[in-house]
């Protein structure tokens, strides 16, 4: 039977493991009202100055090998609107609107979003984690550029300066952006308030075949997440009748095109989500390009689109934000969340941790009492799989029996059949069950999927630290304390307790520690922990078993 457990367990992380690799409303919050946002403007000197999101722009060195795919023309004709006089700005504005949870800077070269850092939340290295992709500065296409069937058009929209106006209507600061300039006029509109998701809305005249776009991606990493094997970024999410579709990064289409009743299309990782949900629109579109790197390594990116509709109007709201449970529950993205095959697990654990984080203000703790809870519930199924073991450990050596009998048989399936109807028919006088002391740990399996699927995926969980070296539960331990710690138990756990097999099994299983730090290793260190304090909570309740079954000997046959 241990091998049967041995094997099973073997199998099913070798899967997580190679799936880390590779692959890499149930609870819904409210979130309170909160202060209005407040909005300033910056006008530079000369119209050539380039945008800059923050003190420094980012930049990097990389280029596009592709050129932008066709836009789907409208299915109706549209009726040329006359093109007022010309209008432009004569300086580059950069337009920035703060609300307690992020700042959003827009810039009038375009009419673009050029930087949306949240304010909860940090880089690994430092500063707060920014949305818009680094790109060289004289790009064109930050999130909201205009991709046309007319290059021209498209090429004169994005890198002009338009006129801003900016007002604010109660709460909400609305930025207006007009252009008018070589027979073509066009408008896009922000009414930003402190929410995530905020309205845009973009015309275009005369009506021409065109959308809005947001991408390449979604953010920069930092080197240390970008290395990460738990890292999963660029992937795109188009929703539609309430079911979702992941499209991964290195899968997809040169170009995708869904119909109108798509609900949102966006780029997701982990922990963060931009989209775009139409209100007035002629589908969605993604777009694939591959990107050469700084050093000449190639990687592909996806866009994320709206077509505009026959009267060359679209409009609708966009999201760029965590993907935190009453975030996404509130605006609709609920199913952007996924925490894996066992998802409903690792949401009542979140919910769960949460709470108990209320108290321990610490959730490298909290995890270790939510551990400790989940051991008392499985204690009476756990108590049981020890008692199996004990009792199939005194029946040992009339097993042992049975199966000398049946020695100088052993290629007879027949014989075999026949031993094996033997040794099950001793169980049963017995009253033992040989299975009893596995379900304790099939159990555990989708309990430790649940919490592998929630510390590699609940935003609540990255950056937050335990004690001493451990500064993030949602990556491995740097220093592999821990699961150095944990391998360690396992063998003691192995150790004390009772086993049916014989000495020379015993020693091969005594590598199944070392297979299990192995794939820990680069694991969560909240799952490590998880996993660590489990086993010293198995050690203590087998030490105070054996204990109580050697000062009586005599209940052993009634245990």
């Amino acid at each position: 039977m241990e091998k049967r457990i041995f094997i099973a367990v073997l199998l099913s992380f070798a899967i997580l493991y190679l799936y880390g690799v590779l692959a890499p409303k149930l609870f819904p919050q409210f979130m309170p009202k909160k202060p209005p946002v407040t909005a300033t403007s910056t006008t530079g000197t000369t119209a050539s100055s380039s945008p800059s999101p923050s003190t420094t722009t980012p930049t990097t060195s990389s280029t596009s090998t592709s050129t932008a795919p066709p836009v789907t023309a409208p299915t109706v004709p549209a009726v040329a609107a006359p093109v007022v006089a010309d209008v432009a700005a004569v300086a580059l504005q950069q337009t920035r609107v703060e609300s307690p949870d992020f700042i959003a800077v827009f810039s009038n070269r375009g009419a673009e979003l050029i930087s949306f850092q949240l304010k909860r939340y940090h880089a690994k290295s430092g500063g707060l984690v920014e949305l818009v992709k680094a790109r060289p500065a004289d790009r064109t296409d930050f999130p909201f550029a205009i991709v046309a069937a007319n290059r021209t058009i498209a090429d004169r929209l994005n890198s002009a300066l338009w006129a801003v106006n900016e007002s604010h209507d109660g709460a909400i600061t609305v930025i207006d952006y007009r252009y008018a300039g070589g027979g073509v006029s066009a408008s896009k509109t922000f009414r930003v308030d402190s929410e995530y998701l905020f309205h845009f809305a973009s015309a275009i005249n005369p009506p021409t075949p065109y959308r809005i776009q947001i991408g390449p991606g979604i953010r920069t990493l930092d080197a240390e997440e970008g290395q990460s094997q738990l890292t999963i970024t660029g992937d795109a999410v188009v929703q539609r009748d309430d079911s979702l579709k992941l499209i991964k990064r290195e899968k997809a289409d040169s170009v995708s095109i869904y119909p109108s009743d798509t609900q949102f299309v966006g780029i997701e990782d982990n922990y963060f989500l931009s989209a775009l949900k139409p209100e007035k629109a002629n589908g969605a579109v993604l777009n694939r390009i591959d990107v050469i790197g700084a050093k000449k390594e190639t990687r592909r990116e996806l866009y994320a689109a709206l077509n505009a509709a026959p009267d060359g109007i679209v409009s609708g709201g966009a999201f760029f934000g965590p993907k935190e449970t009453g975030v996404v529950d509130r605006y609709g993205f609920e199913r952007t969340l996924q925490f894996g095959t066992f998802g409903v697990i690792a949401r009542f654990f979140l919910v769960a941790l949460k709470w108990i984080n209320g108290f321990t203000r610490n959730w490298g703790f909290a995890i270790i009492v939510l551990t400790i809870l989940i051991k008392f519930v499985l204690y009476p199924l756990q108590h049981k799989s020890i008692v199996s073991m004990r009792k199939m450990q005194k029946l040992q050596p009339k097993v042992e029996a049975i199966k000398n009998r049946y020695k100088k048989a052993k290629s007879d399936p027949e014989q075999r059949q026949k031993m094996n109807m033997d040794v099950m028919k001793l169980y049963q006088t017995e009253g033992v069950n040989p299975m009893g002391g596995c379900l304790p740990m099939v159990l555990q399996l989708p309990i430790f999927w649940g919490f592998y699927g929630l510390l590699s995926r609940a935003i609540e969980l990255r950056g937050a630290p335990f004690i001493f070296w451990i500064h993030d539960l949602s990556t491995k331990d740097p220093y592999y304390i821990t699961p150095v710690l944990m391998t360690v138990t396992m063998f003691i756990q192995q150790t004390v307790t009772p086993t049916t097999v014989d000495p020379a099994q015993r020693r091969m299983f005594m590598i199944m520690p070392l297979v299990f730090g192995f794939f820990f290793k680069e694991l969560p260190s909240g799952l490590v922990i998880y996993w660590l304090v489990q086993n010293v909570l198995s050690i203590i309740q087998q030490l105070i078993m054996n204990k109580w079954w050697a000062d009586h000997p005599e209940q052993q046959q009634t245990a």
